[in-house]
């Protein structure tokens, strides 16, 4: 085997490491949202869900394509790398489809429906059949500093079955802080947030697929000329 297909050997072998790499790259982002709204998928909006199920799937299909191709770059087995090449190429469409999907249900994201979403699940907070929606709620509240829907008072007795306690996820995380409710809750509410953490993680998912789309793209080339060379390699060894 020449210098030049056995640097295009290694390369490959390189780029199916890095390949496989790229696809943890689509799933651990997209498991972790995935994660923290399935309980309350049915309550979610599928222009939010549908995205992160598909780029889940596709990154797993990706890791183990990265697999099948570091085997055939290791055995020069020209079948193996062509069938590599052919799978990548299918994924590589499949995955602008999805990232072109997700960028289009984002742009028409129905706010209105949304923040009614959010305020049904809100309503149920306190309701003890309703806790996992108190859980969601919570986590919001904790992970982007905010409370209530528009603000602290929508804890307010004006809410029907609410006492006006102010749970602590509304406060800053305090290991000194036992109480069992905030005295100081954060003053700005929690929808508008909600909905940009979702129309952000539709784009950075969509965004991270189509930059990794060149990655593979690249690794198509690299596997037809590998896979070429092996051919001419065995043709020229069969007439020798």
């Amino acid at each position: 085997m020449s210098c030049a297909i056995g640097c295009i050997k290694w390369l490959l072998f390189v780029f199916n490491f890095i390949f496989s790499l790229c696809g943890l790259a689509l799933i651990i982002p997209a498991v972790i949202i995935y994660v923290n709204i399935k309980d309350v998928s049915t309550e979610m909006q599928e222009n939010v869900i549908f995205p992160v199920i598909a780029i889940i799937i596709i990154g797993s299909i990706i890791f183990v394509i990265a697999f099948f191709g570091c085997c055939g770059a290791i055995r020069d087995s020209h079948c193996m790398i062509v069938t590599f090449a052919i799978l990548l190429l299918s994924i590589l469409v499949a995955q602008i489809a999805i990232a072109i999907l997700a960028f289009i249900k984002l742009k028409g994201f129905d706010r209105q429906s949304f923040d009614h979403t959010y305020e049904e699940m809100f309503n149920d907070y306190w309701k003890e059949d309703k806790k996992q929606d108190r859980i969601f709620i919570d986590l919001v509240q904790t992970a982007l500093s905010c409370c209530g829907i528009e603000g602290p008072d929508d804890f307010s007795t004006s809410r029907p079955g609410f006492n006006g306690s102010v749970p602590m996820s509304c406060c800053p995380i305090d290991p000194k802080n036992h109480q069992q409710f905030c005295s100081q809750p954060y003053s700005k509410g929690c929808s508008e947030n909600v909905a940009a953490f979702f129309q952000l993680a539709g784009k950075l998912l969509g965004g991270i697929a189509l930059g990794i789309a060149g990655v593979e793209l690249i690794g198509i080339i690299f596997a037809l000329c590998f896979a070429n060379s092996i051919r001419n390699a065995d043709r020229r060894a069969y007439r020798v």
